[in-house]
């Protein structure tokens, strides 16, 4: 008779919970970066017509 396989649920549960919870710490640290890079992108695109009337 053969043995019963054993149960990984509570194996599986957790490991799904911290590649999870990794996969959204990545996804936050991207955006975040991307939101600095496109914020500066735009600061610089309002402070250049700024600067070039202050050097006249």
């Amino acid at each position: 008779m053969r043995q019963p396989a054993p149960d990984f649920t509570n194996a599986f549960l957790a490991t799904l919970g911290v590649l999870l919870f990794m996969g959204l710490l990545t996804a936050a640290a991207l955006w975040g970066w991307a939101g600095v890079a496109f914020g500066a992108l735009g600061f610089d695109r309002i402070a250049q017509p700024l600067a070039r009337r202050a050097r006249r």
